[in-house]
């Protein structure tokens, strides 16, 4: 996993691994441009060791350029989650670079397009999301470097998401920008971060499932806390319920009669078939998780209740398993064969 270093507002200085085809781009273009063009003669010692330190100070001057421009566009985020506005003039700004300069292109191109998006960027909702986003890509860099405890973001990462579900009917429509890889915006892309890559850290804000499991759930299961990981579940579920529906597809032949009827088809599959499966999940880790009276109860009756579901079978023999009488520990005394009925002991042979 590529580890970003102390990133942080105090220090610019903070050190940032190169992208990973920085070196393969350099090396042959660097060593192309110091090479004697009129002479074929091969290398000496004495040459290969003044290319290589002269090669080891543009590596390292290079380094040294990423890891400021790095840090500069940390704090930059920092400040541009603050506000729509700013989070906006940043988003835009990246654009210019990103797009724009870094491709080679005029700055009249730019006007051009930002022009012909004014209707987008002006939308309350595109900034929004974009806030949104760029807040998921400063967790992602803090994640980067805390990589021996990263379950210490899990409370930063709860609240992400109940902030973006705070502004759920705001965000219709600009889904999407949330459901994309931070590191993939152009606010990565403007900077260096393109590549940043976390193991076990979900790549987007909207990416619930993982966010639960990999991040919120593991410390409550791990601590026995039986109410706070069911609290935990019945959120999740809840924002998977409401994405979908606020956000999923609803197809125009539903969009006339009654309300029962304009549900979206991905909510009515979710709540049908997936829904009753994850709650079965969830009442299975609170039982192991030292709840085993509450939530025995409530898995019988979530087995009546989905009683033609195609899982009710195996959720009944899970129960039976899980509840059957514990075996009690024998006290019988093994008998003794050492010895024979006759008192006789047996001694080993020299």
């Amino acid at each position: 996993m590529n580890v970003i270093g102390n990133l942080s507002s105090k220090n610019t200085n903070a050190y940032i691994p190169m992208r990973p085809n920085l070196t393969k781009t350099l090396v042959p273009a660097l060593l192309f441009c110091m090479l004697p063009q009129a002479n074929a003669d091969e290398l000496t010692n004495a040459e290969r060791e003044k290319l290589s330190k002269r090669l080891e100070e543009l590596l390292h001057k290079s380094q040294e350029t990423l890891t400021q421009r790095q840090a500069t566009a940390y704090k930059a985020y920092k400040q541009a989650i603050q506000s729509e506005t700013a989070a906006m003039e940043l988003y835009l700004n990246c654009v210019e670079l990103a797009d724009f300069e870094n491709q080679g292109k005029k700055s009249s191109d730019f006007r051009d397009w930002k022009r012909n998006q004014k209707d987008r960027y002006s939308d309350p909702s595109f900034k929004c999301a974009l806030r949104h986003q760029l807040n998921w890509l400063v967790l992602t860099i803090e994640a980067a470097r805390s990589e021996e405890d990263i379950n210490k973001l899990g409370p930063k990462a709860r609240q992400a998401l109940q902030n973006i579900f705070k502004d759920a009917s705001k965000l219709k429509g600009q889904e999407n920008i949330l459901r994309q890889g931070a590191s993939s915006s152009v606010f990565a892309r403007a900077y260096g971060f393109g590549a940043m890559k976390v193991e076990n850290w979900p790549s987007s804000p909207l990416a619930i499932s993982e966010i639960y499991e990999k991040l919120i759930f593991p410390p409550l299961r791990d601590a026995g806390k039986a109410s706070l990981l069911r609290s935990a579940w019945l959120e999740r579920l809840n924002y998977e319920e409401q994405a979908l529906l606020e956000w999923a597809h609803v197809p125009k032949d539903k969009s006339i009669g009654m309300k029962k009827d304009m549900l979206p088809p991905a909510y009515e599959k979710y709540m049908a078939e997936k829904k009753p499966k994850l709650v079965w999940k969830m009442e299975k880790e609170v039982f192991q998780a030292g709840d085993e009276a509450g939530a025995a109860t409530r898995m019988l009756t979530h087995i009546s209740k989905f009683i033609s579901h195609n899982d009710a079978t195996k959720w009944a023999e899970e129960l039976q398993s899980m509840i059957a009488p514990q075996k009690a520990a024998s006290t019988e005394v093994a008998p003794d064969d050492s010895k024979s009925k006759s008192g006789y002991i047996e001694l080993p042979v020299e």
